[in-house]
């Protein structure tokens, strides 16, 4: 109809998959609404529902939690961080769908394996009790392992081949820094610290009573300097052995003195190359989420745009 103007819109029906378009014509005093339904649709008065045990969270002493309560009270929910994770997890699921290729059964095995002594369970017994906490049998066990060997196949797949030349370009982030990491409580305290450090009134491998006033936790770390990089700023950028970096403002509210004992040169690593291999997939899945369509079904629409933008940015 010429001049007339219009706007399909639609809902995927949750039960069935199938999708329900309905045509909108402005009329004076209201809207049109003109929809097919074909034979054995769901009816109308039906669709988008659910079954109020799916609504039910859990119950505590005869009172139910419903899944709306649960998240209303789900702040962090709210958080760029958090919801990464969710569109990150699903970006994988679908690439991992996608490729349709099933671990083999040794490929299974050393994620079996792996799984296992990452998290102590090194006998059978304590396998067994590991699962039994968790209410899982074995056939699920080696469903979420064999997820892992997908994830797993799939990295491998996206890093192929670049590793190297991701190294050669950013060689100086790689660096390995030992550091002495000086966290106090007060700022003040930290400041006093950072400055006699800097004077050499101090050595750094001397802890004298002054030094530790105010001190919460002393301890020896060995950092990338790009990850010096993001706490301290540009100052860890060229840092050699001997740098005195800080005071830095932690989240906690406490500040951080960071003393560099040592600089060993990049080296490219196993401990390095899987470094590399991350930064390569977060890349990967960073592309993939700003030519993600991502639909919220929770939230504000104010919220959930400046969401949204915080994942696309």
């Amino acid at each position: 109809m010429p001049g007339v103007g219009m706007r399909l819109v639609w809902q995927r029906e949750a039960a069935t998959g199938d999708y329900h378009y309905d045509l909108l014509l402005p009329s004076p005093g209201g809207t049109v609404s003109l929809a097919f339904a074909p034979d054995r649709a769901i009816p109308w008065p039906l669709r988008g529902g659910q079954r109020s045990g799916e609504q039910l969270v859990l119950r505590v002493n005869g009172t139910d939690v419903l899944i709306e309560q649960a998240v209303s009270l789900l702040d962090a929910l709210w958080d760029a961080g958090l919801a990464i994770r969710l569109v990150n997890a699903c970006l994988v699921e679908e690439a991992v769908a996608a490729a349709r290729a099933d671990p083999a059964d040794e490929e299974l095995q050393r994620a079996m394996d792996a799984f296992r002594r990452a998290r102590g369970l090194l006998t059978t017994r304590a396998t067994q009790a590991w699962m039994a906490e968790r209410g899982i049998g074995h056939a699920r066990l080696e469903e979420v392992v064999a997820a892992e060997a997908a994830v797993a196949s799939l990295r491998a797949r996206v890093t192929a081949g670049r590793a190297e030349d991701y190294f050669a370009e950013h060689r100086d982030a790689f660096d390995r820094l030992r550091v002495v990491r000086l966290r106090y409580g007060d700022a003040a305290e930290a400041g006093s610290a950072a400055a006699r450090l800097r004077d050499g009134e101090e050595p750094i491998v001397l802890a004298t009573e002054a030094m530790l006033g105010g001190l919460a936790t002393c301890r020896m770390e060995g950092n990338h300097r790009e990850d010096l990089v993001a706490l301290h700023g540009e100052q860890a950028g060229d840092a050699r052995a001997g740098a005195v970096l800080g005071p830095h403002r932690l989240d906690d509210g406490g500040s951080a003195v960071t003393c560099v004992l040592a600089v060993e040169p990049a080296a490219l690593d196993e401990i390095t190359r899987k470094v590399v291999e991350r930064r390569l997939f977060d890349s990967w899945l960073r592309d993939r989420r700003r030519e993600a369509h991502v639909e919220w079904f929770w939230g504000s629409t104010a919220r959930t745009d400046e969401l949204t933008a915080q994942l696309k940015a």
